[in-house]
């Protein structure tokens, strides 16, 4: 194996390890801060004037929003990087795109990453704007646009968590993919001349 082939192969597993861990780290966080926190009696001082309760929820919130970023920082990193070295896995180092096992990875890879795409540029502005206007109107007292915001906020996080799922998903699939898929061509080793004395005996 190449060197080329070798930085491209280690590129690619280390970048779609990345993708996968942040897709895991998203869910396990979310399923273990939303389960515990809501559930808590507690009176968050920025927003003691806020009279819609809940401030575990908001409490989770705040927390849950550094790690989404962090998570979606990390797809922003890994995404290229995996799809960038499977595509030089096809067009530079001869990967069959007739293998059924490369066209499932890469179909899989290229949904998640569209599906990552659209709720980067459509969905994630609307839903941290509608985040960020719940809690200036939660800390300012104004319940029932806090109560708004929280609405369409919510109606917003059950697509994005729709969103996460699924592509766990495919994630998952496309590594179960590249795991039984057969590597790269390699150029064939060299055939060593017949020795002269031993063509002449």
């Amino acid at each position: 194996m190449s060197t080329p082939l070798r930085l491209c192969l280690i590129g690619y597993w280390t970048s779609l390890a990345l993708w996968l861990s942040a897709l895991v780290t998203a869910g396990i966080s979310a399923t273990m801060v939303f389960g515990r926190l809501p559930g808590i009696s507690m009176t968050l001082e920025r927003f003691g004037s806020y009279a819609g309760g809940e401030h575990g929820g908001i409490a989770a919130g705040l927390v849950m929003s550094d790690i989404f970023f962090a998570v979606d920082f990390v797809q922003f990193i890994a995404i290229p990087l995996t799809l960038l070295t499977l595509a030089l896995q096809v067009t530079v180092f001869g990967a069959s795109l007739r293998c059924p096992a490369n066209l499932v990875r890469g179909g899989c890879l290229l949904a998640a990453a569209a599906l990552f795409a659209g709720y980067a540029i459509l969905l994630a502005p609307s839903l941290n704007g509608e985040l960020r206007l719940f809690w200036a109107a939660a800390e300012a007292g104004d319940t029932s646009s806090a109560l708004r915001h929280r609405e369409l906020f919510a109606t917003g996080h059950a697509t994005a968590a729709l969103i996460l799922k699924t592509n766990l998903l495919l994630v998952l699939a496309g590594l179960a993919a590249s795991a039984v898929a057969p590597g790269p061509a390699t150029a064939p080793r060299p055939q060593l001349d017949t020795p002269r004395l031993a063509m002449t005996r």
